[in-house]
């Protein structure tokens, strides 16, 4: 086993690839969902969701979120990411604006806008995530 390098990281986590958000729950295991993600500014997450969702509900009662990127390729890596949360309900123009955003890194440009603008019409919340702790494994 072997770690990444802070360069290794931010090139792995550059990639397309999807996220497991997970949330603690009392009395059961955690809430994990896969959710599509952009780096922040920061260094650190955005992760947009609906705003009445089970998800934002328990990220704003426990204020806390861990993601989980993988490549199930060899050699088998992962990183993850923890630390505290803060969620804000998006104006309809930047709800438009970042789905866009982030369905267009995953599906590209133009199948990224086609999903923005058929995207359901409920309130979305912007979730950030702020890195306290790293975790980066590389194996085999």
């Amino acid at each position: 086993m072997a770690t990444m390098s802070d360069g290794e990281r931010d090139d792995f986590l550059d990639e397309r690839r999807v996220a497991v958000l997970a949330i603690q729950r009392d009395g059961k295991g955690p809430l994990c969902a896969p959710v599509w993600y952009r780096r922040s500014g920061d260094g650190g997450f955005e992760v947009a969701m609906a705003d009445a969702s089970a998800k934002a509900g328990l990220l704003r009662a426990s204020g806390r979120a861990t993601l989980c990127i993988q490549d199930e390729g060899r050699p088998y890596r992962y990183v993850t990411a923890e630390g505290p949360v803060s969620l804000r309900v998006l104006s309809h123009e930047e709800r438009h604006e970042i789905l866009t955003d982030i369905a267009s890194r995953y599906l590209g440009e133009r199948a990224g806008a086609a999903y923005a603008d058929n995207f359901p019409g409920h309130e979305e919340a912007l979730v950030s995530l702020t890195v306290e702790r790293w975790r980066t494994e590389v194996l085999g």
